[in-house]
């Protein structure tokens, strides 16, 4: 008999699974034995990501639900149908995200409460509904929170998106100290300048952080890159394994930490 796969019967639900870093961390996790509830607010996105998983991996790996993070009752039907196509759910990962870089003169109460909403209160509401479902079943559980390197270091023209993505981070170590005793763990993965297939980059976040480190778009990724101990570029993948770093049972007595990739970024070196 083969031996089982680190993930085998778990059952994972990834926000923002139909592209970029979410798709890539649904992937893996499908790809170590776990299967996936695939989401997204945009449904012609997610029929896209659901077609190519049933090619790479068969129907059986996976089901879907749209999924916008800031809605209650869009977050209780993605709950719903983790229990109902595959009994329950053991893993979450807050991904799905969205990004603004604007100086504090150019930044609007619309672009801030976008970023907060998304960025916190939607982590905040997943993890709420989660941790109900984990509670009932009582095996415990894991949240994974993808953060930033943006939560620990200052820069110009972030001040919405470095501020919520700090949120971000005490809020995965509050409920790290809350959830503790009903083994629910809960970790953080902090990326940093994941070009490839990241959604991150659109709205105009590319032509913001050029014009913060004064370059051209074209040069952001070799500038990322060069900044970087290791001289490496990020990939969707490299988040990938960070999640099933926390999940796969080699540090199921780790709650409440952070395991940062991006390369070496000294001042993102967390303290």
């Amino acid at each position: 008999m083969p031996k089982p796969k680190i993930l085998s019967g778990r059952v994972a639900l990834v926000t923002g699974s139909a592209g970029g870093i979410g798709k890539a961390i649904a992937k893996k996790f499908v790809q170590e034995g776990a299967v996936v509830i695939l989401n997204d607010m945009n449904a012609e996105r997610l029929e896209s990501a659901g077609d190519e998983f049933k090619t790479q991996f068969g129907k059986d790996a996976y089901t879907t639900a749209v999924l916008d993070v800031t809605n209650a009752d869009q977050i209780q039907a993605a709950m719903d149908t983790a229990a109902l196509a595959f009994g329950g759910v053991d893993i979450i990962v807050n991904n799905a995200g969205l990004s603004i870089s604007k100086s504090i003169a150019d930044h609007t109460q619309k672009d801030w409460d976008l970023l907060y909403d998304v960025l916190v209160k939607g982590q905040f509401l997943v993890t709420q509904a989660a941790v109900a479902v984990m509670k009932k079943q009582d095996i415990g559980g894991d949240i994974i929170n993808i953060v930033s390197k943006n939560a620990l270091v200052s820069g110009p023209n972030n001040a919405g998106y470095g501020s919520a993505k700090a949120a971000q981070l005490h809020l995965s170590r509050l409920n790290a100290a809350e959830l503790g005793a009903d083994k629910i763990r809960v970790n953080v993965v902090n990326p940093d300048a994941v070009i490839s297939d990241s959604n991150i980059w659109a709205g105009g976040w590319a032509e913001g952080r050029a014009k913060a480190y004064g370059i051209t778009v074209a040069e952001l990724p070799a500038y990322y890159a060069k900044r970087t101990l290791l001289n490496e570029v990020i990939l969707p993948d490299d988040i990938a394994n960070a999640c099933v770093a926390f999940t796969g049972g080699l540090l199921s007595k780790s709650t409440g930490n952070v395991i940062n990739v991006d390369g070496g970024v000294a001042a993102g070196f967390v303290r």
